[in-house]
């Protein structure tokens, strides 16, 4: 067996009445770095001015309790890829743990979170791009994004990977120099780095309160969508049950550190601000109160480097997941479960969804943030219910520990993910059940025609 296909990773996938068909190439250093891309740590920056005015300079703390929410999940997710190293995540953990068809509905649900977060990096980068270049029409900058991702996506994952490495250094160096520069300021005027009040504003308290840094923890989830993208490279990892498994709980911590760590020395760098910036614009002029104006413009820049490589590999990930289900012909195989003879990657897919994203042209940044929600925290639902239906219906497996792994840990995570859901506004329940409602016409179709939905 060769180095493209490690001991066992091959049989793994046979187990499972498979073929290996994409190409083993990525590693633990490499996939953590596609979720991050996916991730993109310049995130922190989206809703700065936002949620650090509405919890009073205490995000910090939000990032913190959003941190522990999401791992929950990651932990569910590490448990699952063990169970099922294969492409296609939440459509082949409840697949196989829980029911065909409840698998079917699941896959098609989290596909409106993957194939709307390219909209919505080009959208965002869209609003950066007219500072920096402002005679370029605000479409011809999203029809240029869209076509440049396609074109590296369709080349392969390991020039994807590739690109992934050099966008998310980009995206650290920014962040870390952001960070360095907030010491700078923070010696300056003889703040302390151990200033509880960067953490939790004690002035402030008695106004927000708990339950005001809980719903700003509750938006910064959004900054954790991604993670989890990772699971639908399991078939071009090598030793995907322990590699993806790792790479979902460094991603999350490493993430979670970074956010916590920087807003709060943000904070207490300029221990007023959030009382100035504009919700939109915070962050533009934190970096600019930080750093300067050429700082402020570089940000511009990032923002762009860091909407594409979160482009890039979502809309790997949402071919894979389509890949998945066209292979196990719960959609039309010959179309969706194609794969490219030369770059070994699902090519009809990832061109599918560079066309669709076109429609970032015309959709609000508002509706496609709600929408990705509604799929996103379903999926993350189902997953945490699919390590109890595997492990503890299916297995078998019993004892204090088995309570703990496979009841306690999914539960919480079950009930946080249900607990934001609900609270999801108008415009995201009704698209997304409308989009479920297709799924579930689409599942009814294929059982009248015969279509097997057994994997």
């Amino acid at each position: 067996m060769n180095n493209e296909h490690p001991k066992g990773s091959e049989n793994s996938l046979e187990q499972f009445g498979y073929k290996q068909e994409l190409n083993r190439v990525l590693g633990l250093p490499a996939v953590c770095l596609f979720g991050f891309a996916y991730l993109a740590p310049c995130t922190i920056f989206s809703y700065f001015g936002l949620i650090n005015g509405s919890t009073h300079g205490m995000m910090s703390f939000a990032y913190l309790i959003a941190t522990v929410a999401m791992l929950f999940t990651a932990l569910s997710y590490r448990q699952m890829v063990k169970a099922y190293p294969i492409a296609g995540s939440v459509y082949n953990y409840t697949s196989k743990s829980i029911n065909p068809s409840v698998g079917f509905l699941s896959g098609w649900v989290i596909i409106l979170d993957y194939i709307l977060l390219p909209m919505i990096n080009y959208i965002i980068a869209s609003g950066f791009i007219p500072l920096i270049l402002p005679r370029i029409p605000v479409w011809l900058d999203m029809v240029i994004l869209i076509v440049i991702v396609t074109l590296i996506n369709l080349v392969g994952v390991k020039v994807m990977s590739t690109f992934d490495n050099i966008f998310i250094i980009i995206q650290f160096a920014f962040v870390l120099t952001a960070i360095i520069f907030a010491v700078k300021v923070i010696g300056q005027h003889d703040y302390s780095v151990f200033d509880i009040n960067g953490f939790i504003n004690l002035s402030e308290w008695s106004d927000v309160g708990l339950s005001g840094v809980v719903s700003g923890a509750a938006v910064l989830c959004l900054c954790f969508l991604g993670f989890d993208s990772v699971t639908t490279l399991a078939e071009e990892a090598k030793d995907p049950a322990k590699t993806i498994g790792k790479a979902l709980i460094i991603i999350t911590i490493c993430a979670g550190a970074l956010f916590v760590i920087a807003t709060f020395l943000f904070q207490v760098a300029w221990p007023e601000g959030w009382r100035e910036l504009d919700p939109d614009n915070g962050s533009y002029q934190l970096i600019g109160y930080l750093a300067g104006q050429f700082m402020a413009t570089m940000l511009c820049w990032v923002m762009i480097i860091a909407c594409l490589a979160s482009a890039i590999s979502s809309q790997a990930a949402c071919a894979r997941i389509l890949y998945g289900m066209g292979r196990d012909r719960q959609i039309p195989k010959k179309f969706f479960g194609h794969v490219s003879e030369k770059h070994k990657v699902p090519d009809y897919n990832i061109i599918l969804i560079g066309i669709v994203s076109l429609l970032s042209i015309w959709i609000s940044l508002d509706i496609g943030s709600t929408m990705i929600n509604f799929g996103a925290l379903l999926g993350f639902a189902m997953v945490n219910v699919s390590v109890f239906a595997h492990y503890w219906v299916k297995e078998g497996n019993r004892g204090p520990a088995a309570v703990f792994k496979y009841i306690v840990l999914p539960a919480c995570g079950t009930i946080i993910c249900m607990a934001l859901w609900v609270n999801l506004g108008m415009w995201a329940m009704i698209i997304g059940f409308i989009w479920m409602a297709i799924g579930v016409a689409a599942l009814l179709i294929n059982k009248k025609r015969g279509v097997s939905i057994e994997l």
